[in-house]
């Protein structure tokens, strides 16, 4: 038994140093084109064809970088929360907000090829208002890019709820007992 146990695991070590590994599944990489202008946190895109990767993830925040075609230049740097969808789709997935006539659609989240977790993108407090109030739904804000401030939801009435604190939080310390 220990002998088949041995040869199964060495033929699937073995098999494993064969296989290929998928270069876009580890950095969720995709290209997408545009038809018309889309929003996303800080910029305007013109209709297009464009690259959108994650540069960091992170459990409660990821980093995402959107490129023109060839990659050679980066466009923006995305700050993302995560967020979740019932079904996997076969392909990568932008979820927009309704948008008014005159403006460019935004871009809500992200869904990358299969996956049931997505990047829910945050924009600055200010447009986030804008939008939570055009659509009727909260809108992920942040003051900062950098993504060392606080995350918060802006509902549609323009109240702040905070999403994700990365700054320490102090707790009581019981006193020693003498």
């Amino acid at each position: 038994m220990h002998f088949i146990n041995a040869m199964l695991f060495i033929a699937m070590a073995a098999s494993a140093l064969f296989q290929e590994p998928y270069s876009t599944e580890w950095n969720k990489k995709s290209t997408f084109t545009t038809d018309k202008q889309i929003e996303f946190p800080g910029i305007v895109l013109e209709p297009g064809n464009y690259v959108i990767r994650v540069k960091e993830s992170g459990e409660k925040r990821s980093i995402v970088e959107i490129r023109n075609q060839n990659e050679k230049q980066i466009l923006a740097t995305l700050l993302a929360v995560t967020d979740h969808r019932q079904r996997p789709d076969d392909n990568s997935e932008f979820v927009y907000f309704k948008a008014t006539a005159r403006d460019p659609q935004a871009v809500r989240t992200w869904f990358y090829s299969g996956d049931l977790t997505g990047l829910e993108f945050v924009y600055s407090i200010s447009r986030a208002k804008v939008i939570a109030k055009a659509n009727d739904d909260h809108v992920m804000a942040s003051n900062s890019d950098s993504g060392e401030d606080v995350i918060v939801a802006i509902t549609p009435n323009g109240k702040e709820v905070v999403i994700d604190d990365p700054r320490p939080t102090q707790t009581a310390r019981q006193k020693p007992y003498k």
